[in-house]
């Protein structure tokens, strides 16, 4: 199953690369930097709140609460300034949807022995 969850990112990744890469020349730098970014953002952020829940310490729950609120408003605020939509072989999928389903691939996939910190 872990492999599995690892290829769906890996391949959701690929996708956000390649529709991004392909706006290149067509949008402004910063619009298609934010679609590399921002989605890659909002990923980073759902793996880290739920990696906080697998812990055991009530002060890094916290904090990485605290900071997936932060990354996941940077991103938005990016992603919303430049308008970015994801259009790519008949798919069109808004910025800001395409941060939701980052976030929840991030969230959804990372299990709890990919979190655990290992101690030697």
């Amino acid at each position: 199953m872990n492999t599995l969850l690892a290829y769906i990112q890996f391949i959701f990744m690929g996708f956000i690369i390649y529709g991004s890469v392909i706006t290149f020349g067509d949008t402004s730098t910063n619009t298609s930097l934010s679609g590399i970014f921002a989605p890659i953002l909002a990923w980073f952020s759902g793996t880290g709140l739920r990696a906080s829940f697998n812990g055991d310490n009530k002060s890094q729950r916290q904090g990485s609460i605290f900071m997936t609120i932060i990354i996941l408003a940077l991103s938005y605020l990016w992603i919303n300034a430049s308008g970015y939509w994801y259009i790519a072989n008949g798919i069109e999928i808004s910025g800001k949807n395409l941060l939701v389903i980052s976030f929840f691939i991030g969230f959804l996939s990372t299990t709890k022995t990919i979190s655990q910190i290992k101690k030697y």
